[in-house]
């Protein structure tokens, strides 16, 4: 065995020691706490034959854990779950024998802090195919930030079985989705709670059965839905929201966020693609469409509330476009700057079409560019 991992074992048993002792001491509380804090910190450093470092990803810093905020405020004294254990696995950086404690002895991978969105280097990477698609399935690596919306009925307390609502990551510890689909009537109605959401699942078949591949599913801990969403008679003004997330997540090939441009960005020639899990099929998989922005007098014949400023006006072509089932899904485009492409968010599935893939009235979206100062203005550390 290491001498490193020998120092580790007689670390990790003199606090086992120290911990036992307290249970019958008169030490403060609070010594007792900081005690128990360090014997949860120990968990996810490597007590084997040899203490393995893990490589940071790029939005990530090598810092000492006591100094990293995001995972500090997760680390408890006792009663934490599976999930927020699981944040910590493999993030181990580097070691400092010196330090003064364990806290400052530790290295880890810090994420960024919830306010800071991703760089260009990181976001949107992927490689949908943005030629003419009618509505057809879709590979989960095609969209690794989209994000499924869990609910509970709480009444009973039973996962609600299909939910027609997504959403998209934006960083390591936001979602944003339309403001419907956190409050509303359809909700309150059903006695339906927005509780999760789940990442990485390409097929939406039931809340409880098995998954068709890994996903990972995190707790919303809180939301914040614009202060001016109305709605009526199924249409919406201000339909966004944002949620954040209860624990940071890290970055794989299946999970990824979507850029936010910094400007306005023209899209009248873009090919738009927006994706969601069919509520028509019974497995309800991850479908995509190609549609083109359309002129905002096209949605004003269909929605006499349509407001150019703040909605985009899209689709409405045979196959083509989305449906109600599948409201908060991002609006897709693809741009180049310099030797970087990537794939932006530019709306939110707001309403429209009532029928999945009938040709006639356009779809309306949430515009982003509009929100983009709301976006970061809600964004908390």
């Amino acid at each position: 065995m290491s001498s490193y991992s020998l120092w580790f074992v007689d670390i990790f048993k003199s606090i086992c020691l120290v911990a036992d002792r307290i249970q019958t001491s008169s030490m403060s509380d609070r010594h007792k706490v900081y005690i128990l804090v360090l014997l949860q910190a120990i968990f996810f450093i490597h007590l084997a034959e040899c203490v393995r470092l893990s490589s940071c990803q790029k939005e990530e810093k090598c810092t000492r854990l006591v100094s990293c905020s995001p995972l500090m405020n997760i680390l408890k004294p006792r009663g934490m779950t599976q999930a927020e254990k699981d944040v910590f696995a493999n993030r181990q950086c580097g070691l400092d024998p010196n330090g003064r404690e364990l806290l400052h002895m530790v290295y880890v991978c810090c994420p960024e802090l919830g306010d800071v969105l991703p760089s260009k280097q990181t976001c949107g990477k992927t490689t949908p195919v943005l030629g003419f698609r009618g509505a057809e399935n879709a590979e989960l690596k095609e969209y690794p930030w989209m994000v499924l919306l869990l609910y509970e009925n709480r009444l009973s307390l039973t996962w609600n079985q299909r939910t027609g609502c997504v959403g998209s990551l934006i960083n390591s510890r936001y979602v944003l989705t339309a403001a419907h689909c956190v409050i509303g009537g359809y909700l309150t109605h059903n006695d339906l709670v927005l509780k999760s959401v789940r990442l990485g699942e390409s097929h939406n078949d039931s809340i409880t059965s098995v998954s068709r591949g890994p996903h990972l599913d995190v707790e919303v801990g809180q939301t914040t839905v614009h202060q001016g969403f109305t709605s009526s008679g199924g249409t919406y003004h201000n339909d966004i929201a944002l949620l954040r997330l209860r624990i940071p997540l890290r970055y794989t090939k299946q999970i990824q966020p979507i850029c936010l441009l910094d400007a306005d960005f023209p899209l009248h020639d873009l090919n738009l693609q927006v994706s969601g899990w069919d509520p028509t099929k019974s497995s309800q998989p991850l479908i995509t469409s190609t549609i083109k922005k359309r002129n905002p007098v096209d949605c004003l014949n269909g929605y006499t509330s349509f407001r150019p400023a703040s909605q985009l006006c899209a689709g409405g072509q045979r196959k083509r476009d989305t449906c109600a089932g599948i409201s908060g899904s991002p609006l897709m485009g693809i741009k180049e700057s310099g030797v970087d492409k990537f794939v932006f968010l530019a709306g939110i599935a707001s309403y429209g079409q009532q029928y999945c893939y009938s040709a006639g009235i356009p779809g309306v979206y949430t515009k982003i560019d509009h929100f983009l100062e709301w976006i970061k203005a809600n964004l908390a550390p």
